[in-house]
């Protein structure tokens, strides 16, 4: 493993178990190209800039997974 790759590798045991969780899920996708179509994966592409941008302008609040998880057992339960 090159030098930058044990600094990242080490910086991923850094993380938490959540984070971990989430980098695991996107180097999986990226390994498998896991989308069903270019068109697919184009559409998801701009849908995460169109929401990078919305919160580097403060236009998005971000929920921490907990409440929304939480949020949406109440309305399945309620």
């Amino acid at each position: 493993m090159s030098r930058k790759a044990e600094d990242v590798y080490a910086d991923a045991l850094a993380l938490s178990d959540e984070e971990q969780q989430k980098l695991r899920e996107l180097l999986a996708i990226r390994a498998t190209g896991d989308f069903a179509s270019p068109e697919i994966e184009r559409a998801w592409r701009e849908e995460c800039d169109r929401r990078v941008e919305a919160l580097d302008r403060v236009d998005m609040e971000l929920i921490p997974h907990e409440e929304v998880f939480q949020r949406l057992r109440a309305r399945l339960t309620g």
